[in-house]
């Protein structure tokens, strides 16, 4: 495949307008190669209605339904199926990249200085501002427990450690945090660089659950089950939009779960 630094995988399911769009357009932008992109899909039914792209890109079927099942058919594909060291996530929805209040203008620069970066720090997770607010960001690299917010991180793959795998359909990125601080000892998050994207668009994780209603149900379900798995490193809130999960950045290793 590629001999680059980094591969980029993207899962997506059914937006293959979207996918064009978005997040094939941004790397086009970046001039990331193709062989460099892995785009991860249901089945060979859902691979028709990406028949426009599946010559251009690497394609692989997961057989996997919901958010959960993707993420752990990700992260084993990648740990037993594949040698690759450094692997960066990425939604299928992605519109831009920012550096505080200015669009990022080298996106290979960034990632590979992130993976050098959380390397040196003897870590394996790292992750950007979910947002594309000033407001909310800083020209700091922090290690304490924050989100690593599942649309777009970097995982660096040390396979004499354990993988980590998901139990939920919703704030599966919050337990990915949680899971990794627990294993590694803190998670890595370059908090001057953010994402600008929806989500809560069409299709996706939306599509999945089956409407935005049942995605409601679920992250109020994920949540207290998270909440009470991990109690001393998360707690639930409730926000305009609906229920959410917050992290506890005071959380110090370790403890028995």
């Amino acid at each position: 495949m590629t001999n680059q630094n980094f591969v980029i995988a993207i899962p997506t399911y059914r937006r293959s307008k979207i996918i064009v769009d978005k997040t094939l357009k941004l790397l086009k932008h970046y001039n990331i190669p193709n062989d460099q992109i892995i785009i991860f899909i249901k089945d060979q039914m859902e691979m028709n209605d990406y028949q426009d792209i599946v010559a251009n890109y690497n394609m692989v079927l997961t057989g996997a339904s919901g958010i959960m099942e993707t993420r752990n058919t990700l992260q084993a594909f990648f740990w037993y199926e594949t040698s690759y060291t450094n692997v960066l996530y990425m939604d299928d929805d992605i519109d831009s990249l920012y550096n505080m209040d200015k669009p990022l203008d080298n996106f290979k620069e960034f990632v590979e200085f992130a993976f050098r970066e959380t390397k040196n720090l003897g870590l394996n997770l790292w992750g950007v501002s979910a947002l594309h607010n000033p407001y909310f960001m800083s020209k700091k690299i922090t290690t304490t427990l924050k989100y690593i917010c599942g649309c777009l991180y970097g995982e660096i793959f040390d396979r004499e450690k354990y993988p980590i795998f998901s139990d939920v359909n919703h704030f599966e990125d919050h337990q990915k945090s949680m899971d990794c601080f627990i294993r590694d000892g803190g998670v890595v998050k370059f908090n001057w660089i953010g994402i600008k994207t929806r989500y809560f668009g069409a299709g996706g994780i939306n599509e999945s659950l089956g409407g935005l209603e049942n995605r409601h149900i679920e992250m109020d379900n994920n949540s207290i089950f998270l909440a009470e798995k991990y109690p001393q490193m998360c707690k639930v809130i409730n926000k305009k939009w609906g229920t959410d999960l917050r992290l506890n950045y005071h959380f110090k290793n370790k403890i028995d779960l």
